[in-house]
């Protein structure tokens, strides 16, 4: 999968990606295309290449005007997807300017660069740099590659627009950076011309398209070099052999080899579980409550779907394809949305959240991994003897049996979606009142976080009980 999208100027305009990839599943096989400044490497005391690491896609970005190109030109240059780039990380690249890029069967030609309209209140080398112009020997070095591909690519990537474009569409001044995209547009045939830099989201035509928070969804996938033929695989010996552990016969494919619906995860060896084409599912959750995800399981079918018992566990275990073994249940669970998407996953998301409540029930420590439910809207019985239930607009962020446990769970919630709220009230209920504690995190009320007592909210907790009677 591709994705791309306009201005991040480092950590300013990042959550956009923290919120967007936060609820899907990403491989760094899948990748993310930013449109000019991306602003990961600021200063020495302002880099983010952490945070872009964490997304999960391989990140690359074109430079924009607002970026430091003196620290950006001191990484090395390395090839990637055919074309030239500067290699910040082992996932983050900056797009060398004029060159053209083969990803996921479509080809990309990048072109950075533009002016700032500020520079005059800008202090040179510190906030605003020279190389920000495009030159003529970027233009010479993207005519050298479009001799290559027939003056013909599927894409072009640009920080500004060409001149007619942002005269007639976004009525701004054009200058002689955009006078040579102008130029770029004459020459080249494309079939999309994506840019950033005017911090707006504008569909211009079929063709045109101006970026900033949107992000767009090229469904493109990495097929990988060579067949995969198993549905379960596991690296062996080294990052050489994979074995197929179903059949025992080995194969010379490496990981790289698979297909980016793969999902990779490792305990004690590399498990490599196809989320493709899967049939069936299925969820027993861990005997044990000291780890979320430690022995809790999905079971998957990929030739017909099979009997369950009542609590959604396999009837017979033996009968399933595979199934999962300490693996991240959510980001699986997202996997399987993304690339089988017919699949009904609610029981499944259900037994995940109940994997979360069971853990946070637990007697003993409260261990740092401890999270509200990930799939709050959807409709999970409560945590057997709950007394207590936290509550966001129409989403249940977990039961408990401890109000010292559920104020935890509010304090982490609110430091991880909420990082820049200095403070927040806390409206206490009264006799009458159907919850303990309101969170002010918002100026919209449904966004308030309600802490409610379940033997004092008797509607409420009847609620509950007609929806697990349903499980």
């Amino acid at each position: 999968m591709i994705y791309i999208t306009g201005d991040t100027h480092g950590n300013i305009d990042f959550k956009k990606l923290k919120a967007y990839f936060a609820h899907r599943y990403a491989s760094p096989k899948d990748v993310l295309i930013i449109l000019g400044d991306a602003g990961i490497i600021w200063s020495k005391s302002e880099e983010y290449t952490f945070e872009y690491s964490c997304l999960g896609p391989t990140v690359l970005f074109i430079d924009g005007n607002h970026e430091n190109f003196d620290l950006l030109n001191k990484f090395p240059v390395v090839e990637i997807y055919s074309g030239k780039a500067h290699r910040i990380n082992e996932n983050i690249y900056h797009l060398c300017r004029g060159e053209i890029f083969k990803i996921n069967g479509l080809s990309f030609l990048a072109m950075g660069g533009a002016r700032s309209i500020d520079r005059y209140l800008r202090k040179e080398g510190e906030s605003w740099w020279k190389d920000e112009a495009i030159t003529e020997e970027d233009m010479a070095n993207a005519q050298k590659n479009l001799e290559r591909y027939n003056y013909s690519v599927d894409y072009v990537l640009t920080h500004c627009a060409p001149s007619k474009i942002v005269a007639n569409h976004l009525c701004l001044e054009t200058d002689h950076n955009t006078d040579l995209l102008q130029d770029l547009m004459a020459q080249t045939a494309y079939r999309h011309w994506y840019f950033g830099h005017y911090h707006r989201d504008l569909r211009i035509d079929s063709k045109f398209r101006c970026f900033y928070n949107d992000i767009l969804e090229i469904p493109t996938l990495y097929v990988g070099s060579k067949k995969a033929k198993s549905c379960l695989y596991t690296l062996e010996y080294g990052n050489r052999f994979i074995a197929n552990r179903k059949t025992g016969r080995q194969t010379s494919m490496t990981s790289q080899d698979l297909p980016e619906w793969y999902f990779k995860n490792y305990s004690y060896r590399y498990w490599f579980y196809s989320l493709k084409d899967v049939a069936d599912v299925a969820f027993r959750i861990s005997p044990f409550d000291n780890h979320i995800n430690k022995d809790s399981s999905i079971y998957l079918s990929y030739s017909k779907k099979l009997p369950r018992k009542k609590d959604y566990s396999p009837a017979n275990k033996e009968e399933w394809d595979a199934n999962t073994w300490r693996v991240d249940l959510v980001s699986f669970v997202l996997g399987l949305e993304k690339y089988s998407p017919h699949l009904k996953l609610d029981r499944l998301k259900a037994g995940v959240n109940q994997a979360y409540d069971q853990y946070n029930n637990r007697e003993n420590n409260f261990f740092h991994d401890a999270s509200p439910r990930p799939f709050p809207l959807v409709k999970t019985p409560l945590w057997k003897n709950a007394k207590y239930v936290l509550m966001q607009g129409k989403g249940t962020l977990g039961s408990f049996v401890s109000l010292e446990t559920a104020q935890k769970i509010v304090a982490l919630f609110i430091k991880c979606h909420y990082p820049n709220l200095k403070q927040f009230g806390i409206s206490k209920g009264n006799e009458d009142s159907s919850f303990l504690e309101a969170y002010d995190v918002s100026h919209n009320p449904e966004e308030w976080i309600y802490l409610q007592k379940l033997d004092s909210a008797t509607e409420e907790k009847d609620k509950y009980a007609k929806k697990a009677k349903k499980w």
